[in-house]
């Protein structure tokens, strides 16, 4: 039993915190169109453009004029359960230092990409579900300068 005990408590530590080198932004695409803040916090965190991946929730992955944007809708669960396109499996893989859940609405879909993606950190703006974050930043969701503001003061508290 005691074995069994420590794998669990070794499975949720939680690695060290270090400055980030890679973001990840999940919004809703219907919402936002304007992707350049997110660029832009990715420039005060000095953290490259390439680094930088987004991924955004659309009705309609076809009907969608967002470019340089990973694209999710609806058709991307299986009735049966699971991921439909290769892509996104391979980017629910990929570690981040850094994710911004750039949303404050109720959607599985965003909420599910949310919680699969392997980040390091994973800020949200204020909210209740606490399942699928580990800093809440409590600003306007157009607040963009507030937003990066906050997370820099943390991210040195984390990073020390």
């Amino acid at each position: 039993m005691r074995k069994e005990l420590q794998k669990l408590q070794n499975d949720q530590d939680r690695p060290s915190i270090k400055w980030p080198q890679s973001m990840v932004v999940i919004y809703d695409g219907q919402l936002t169109t304007n992707v350049e803040p997110f660029y832009k916090w990715a420039e005060e965190l000095s953290i490259e453009k390439e680094a930088v991946t987004l991924i955004a929730y659309v009705n309609d992955k076809k009907k969608s004029t967002l470019k340089n944007v990973h694209l999710i809708d609806r058709k991307l669960i299986k009735w049966s359960g699971g991921i439909t396109n290769v892509e996104t499996k391979e980017l629910l893989q990929q570690p981040f230092d850094l994710q911004v859940n750039y949303f404050n609405i109720e959607n599985e879909l965003l909420e599910y990409v949310s919680l699969a993606l392997p980040s390091v950190l994973k800020v949200a703006y204020g909210s209740d579900n606490e399942s699928i974050f580990d800093l809440s930043i409590g600003v306007d969701l157009k607040d963009y300068s507030g937003l990066i503001t906050e997370l820099k003061k943390y991210l040195k508290i984390l990073t020390q």
